[in-house]
């Protein structure tokens, strides 16, 4: 009996199209002579729509969600932890088995005992590692990797695009004295820092147009006290020419500058105007509130469970890399750029 995926080769479209013509999905866009040839050519070499197992009428399949932190380093960040919000909202949906495995020094002793159907893998790792998840599962889709090649499924934001248009809106308001508070992402089990495209976009883009300072650009970690720390540091050094703006690399580092400078006595938006990028749910309540760029985290964490069950499905063998989009969110921080 022919398999979905050959009666899709001879009808010359994709599985997923073979499979809603011929489950009578009416909101599939196909023409009336595509419909009539798949199904002619069903016909004609007898096939028959695989039977549904019992697996499939309990949980569907087994997922594993391999986290480059531990928990408690997830805890302090509410960018990952909205993506695994997202990746757990669609594994309800689909009635899939979520098992999440945790970092640790002994990450491969953390895997279950139990056959998976696929790993999301969320975050960055040495390439030996992603080589010994492939012994776990058959597909395998990266969320925020630094996966380059094709060799995988990934859903990513796009940091360069992002702080581009940042930087634009910045500059066309007419800011010339621009600061930026950044951090490094650290490669597990090797302590290599990671470059951050916010950070080399940053420098690029000044540079082109003749407004980069290094004196304004301060590197630390992802967290509140980096920020707070990074924000005291350039207020002392650059004290009779501060920067009218600061684009912070995470709203968190953002958050933690805020209180750097309302503890110097100075005032945002008035003395130094400021934004942060993820749009946490903490922006919203700060004084001032928060500009931030808004990144559609938990669409990363639904899109990623949507291209493996593709996967798993056979409807796809091709690997797409996946970017999810922005929006700038103007609050008391930046007052609307002016």
């Amino acid at each position: 009996m022919a398999t979905i995926r050959e009666l899709a080769k001879m009808c010359g479209v994709s599985p997923a199209t073979v499979s809603r013509v011929l489950n009578h999905d009416e909101t599939i866009s196909v023409s009336k002579e595509t419909r009539k040839r798949i199904f002619e050519t069903a016909e004609l070499v007898s096939y028959q729509k695989p039977s549904r197992s019992k697996k499939d009428d309990q949980s569907s399949y087994t997922v594993g969600l391999v986290h480059w932190f531990d928990e408690l380093q997830e805890l302090n960040d509410p960018y990952f932890i909205s993506i695994r919000m997202g990746i757990e909202e669609l594994c309800n949906t689909h009635a899939i088995q979520l098992i999440k495995i945790f970092n640790s020094d002994t990450l491969e002793a953390n895997f279950p005992q139990v056959s998976l159907d696929g790993l999301i893998v969320l975050g960055k790792f040495p390439d030996e590692h992603i080589e010994q998840f492939k012994k776990y599962a058959p597909h395998i889709v990266f969320i925020h990797s630094n996966e380059q090649h094709f060799d995988y499924d990934c859903v990513k934001a796009d940091f360069t695009n992002i702080t581009l248009h940042v930087l634009q809106h910045i500059v066309d308001k007419g800011h010339t004295r621009i600061g930026f508070i950044g951090g490094h992402e650290i490669l597990p089990f090797s302590n290599t820092p990671l470059e951050d495209e916010r950070e080399q976009t940053f420098k690029d883009y000044l540079t082109k147009i003749g407004l980069y300072n290094p004196d304004y650009v301060l590197i630390g970690s992802f967290d509140f006290h980096s920020g707070y720390t990074l924000m005291g540091q350039l207020l002392k050094s650059c004290k009779d020419h501060l920067p009218t703006c600061i684009f912070a690399a995470s709203d968190t580092l953002a958050i933690g500058a805020l209180r750097a400078i309302n503890e110097a006595g100075l005032s945002v938006p008035k003395d130094i105007k400021i934004i942060g990028c993820n749009d946490i749910p903490t922006s919203q309540y700060t004084s001032p509130t928060l500009s931030t760029i808004k990144i559609y985290t938990e669409l990363m964490g639904q899109i990623g469970i949507k291209l493996l069950l593709e996967r798993i499905s056979g409807e796809r063998t091709e690997s797409l890399k996946v970017t999810v989009p922005h929006k700038i969110i103007l609050r008391e921080s930046f007052n609307s750029f002016n």
